[in-house]
């Protein structure tokens, strides 16, 4: 399926596997598939300012959930922050995996570009599956935190795509 991937959607992958790595998280997740995918910066993405849906501002949301939820379970923040903030010696992971939901929205992007007639997956399709993902996922609660619903998104992501292709 990967060899159907653009160039700039191999980029986003990469860069959600380093998002990951930078968030020190066990697992590359959907939140980081859409900040590496916004962070690309598609031609049918840059519109997407206008919902205002910024590399920014989704890294701010997602701060403030990460923050919450350790919060709720007595975590402080700060204290997490300036541990993190003091020299170590990390060893780098050799495979960091996918959560089953963020492979499939890679899989679902396969199916939102042939829905669309797209030989090839670019960023906008993998943005596309993630406006399918369930209520309780970070990408729909990130993307309703930012102003913008997941049908809103929708609709913008296939009026830019049909209206250029």
């Amino acid at each position: 399926m990967f060899e159907r991937f653009t160039k700039e959607a191999r980029n986003a992958v990469t860069a959600a596997v380093a998002e990951a790595e930078q968030r020190d998280t066990s697992r590359v997740g959907t939140e980081h598939l859409l900040l590496a995918v916004i962070a690309t910066g598609s031609a049918h993405l840059s519109q997407l300012a206008s919902l205002g849906l910024t590399e920014e501002v989704l890294r701010h949301e997602l701060d403030e959930m990460e923050s919450q939820a350790l919060g709720s379970v007595g975590i402080d923040q700060q204290l997490i922050e300036s541990a993190m903030s003091a020299p170590r010696t990390r060893t780098r992971r050799r495979h960091r995996p996918f959560t089953g939901a963020a492979k499939d929205v890679l899989r679902n992007a396969l199916l939102e570009a042939e829905a669309l007639g797209h030989r090839r997956i670019g960023g906008a399709h993998i943005m596309l599956a993630m406006t399918t993902l369930p209520p309780q996922d970070r990408v729909t609660r990130l993307l309703e935190a930012a102003g913008t619903g997941s049908s809103a998104l929708r609709t913008a992501l296939l009026t830019s795509m049909r209206g250029t292709s």
